[in-house]
């Protein structure tokens, strides 16, 4: 007889496996437009005459942190992976999602102040 438990636990570091190669991928391959992305839309906040010296720079800076938590991301899940902290990879697998999202809520705020 076979334990399930057994195979449960053996199938997941395999799951986890494919499932980190899956987002590796995509965030590889968004990164360019993530970049693009990033510069586009910090040059239009220096067009806007209406916008302050502070709402620039915390346009700009908002915008680069989403491309910047590609590869810190990319590495962190990996670097937990094989350090069978599984927990922690799936969460650091998420961090550019985390980061975009409060990309989105802050450029509300500032939308919202104004």
């Amino acid at each position: 007889m076979s334990n399930p438990e057994l195979k449960a636990s053996a199938l997941q570091p395999k799951m986890l496996k494919w499932g980190l190669g899956i987002c590796t991928t995509v965030y590889v391959l968004a990164l360019p437009f993530l970049l693009a992305m990033a510069f586009v839309c910090s040059m239009l906040a220096f067009e806007r005459p209406t916008e302050t010296s502070l709402t620039i720079g915390i346009i700009v800076v908002v915008m680069s942190c989403v491309p910047l938590s590609v590869p810190v991301s990319i590495y962190l899940m990996w670097s937990r992976y094989f350090r069978r902290q599984i927990n922690k990879a799936l969460i650091f697998s998420g961090l550019p999602v985390y980061v975009f999202v409060a990309m989105l809520l802050i450029c509300g705020l500032l939308e919202a102040l104004r």
